[in-house]
């Protein structure tokens, strides 16, 4: 096993408990896989919690696992391969335009491999029939969420969504049964996004994850999920690729909805048509 882990945890000057060093134990011995795995799966690995693996995170000073995960990235890849793996700083314009539209293509490909039909149409179904659906979510997740909004409307949902994480929590708290929480979180390990998706669990809603590939908390906890490929570079969570497919599931979502009530749909966009028809010359 080629292990590049470099991290030096007695420059670290944090006095760890047991498990910790279970950790630290561990992460010396599969530091070349720690980099592919989610909270949950390396945690699982490790023999400790979820909670357990993210006080170890804040007790190195860092705001959590994907922080630390980061952090240690930084120190055991190339400058040059921090960016985008396929990349190189010998590419021209067009051996770099080529690749960025080939990886967003496999990261498409990859995740309609991935996703289970029955799945996304016992989705559709749900968002279909309920009395209210919250989107949770933040960071690059916003934006995602911010389109999911505006298609959602124009089949016609009834969608909200809260950019403050306050209002997303009071907004959570308030849900019952027959509405609908998605969060949108690819790490899964973004703790506000689970607490929300927990409070409308708590008050009935039926929760729905759209997270990356493999387990992790916001997955474990939703009713059902969808999964998001990605290419392997540090900063996945931002990747455009994994937007890219993000995208494209809730465009799959929205026409499942129009197509199961064409007429209802269709009544929706043309409200929704002629009320923003005024603002446009």
């Amino acid at each position: 096993m080629n292990n590049n882990f470099t991290y030096d945890f007695k420059a670290s000057q944090v006095k760890l408990t047991q498990r910790e060093k279970k950790i630290v134990d561990f992460l010396k011995e599969n530091g070349d896989s720690f980099l592919n795995d989610t909270i949950t799966e390396f945690s699982e690995k490790a023999g400790v919690s979820d909670a357990t693996m993210v006080r170890f995170c804040k007790h190195l000073g860092y705001r959590g696992y994907q922080d630390f995960k980061m952090n240690v990235a930084r120190e055991m890849l190339p400058k040059e391969n921090q960016y985008n793996p396929v990349l190189g700083r010998e590419d021209d314009s067009s051996s770099i335009c080529s690749k960025i539209f080939n990886n967003e293509m496999s990261v498409l490909s990859r995740t309609l491999l991935e996703t289970d039909i029955k799945v996304l149409e016992q989705i559709a179904e749900r968002l279909r029939k309920a009395n209210k659906i919250m989107i949770f979510g933040t960071g690059g997740s916003m934006n995602v969420a911010q389109d999911a909004l505006h298609k959602f409307m124009k089949v016609g949902l009834l969608v909200h969504v809260y950019e403050d994480i306050d209002l997303q929590l009071m907004a959570a708290s308030l849900m019952r049964e027959g509405d609908v929480a998605l969060a949108i979180s690819h790490s899964g390990g973004n703790l506000r996004t689970l607490r929300c998706l927990e409070l409308a669990k708590e008050g009935g809603a039926f929760a729905i994850a759209l997270t990356g590939l493999g387990k992790n908390p916001v997955a474990k906890a939703a009713d059902v999920t969808v999964h998001i490929a990605s290419e392997k570079t540090v900063y996945q969570s931002e990747s455009v690729s994994t937007r890219i497919a993000q995208l494209a599931v809730i465009d799959t979502l929205a026409a499942m909805v129009a197509f199961d009530d064409y007429e209802r749909s269709n009544e929706a966009m043309t409200s929704t048509r002629e009320a923003t028809a005024h603002a446009k010359f």
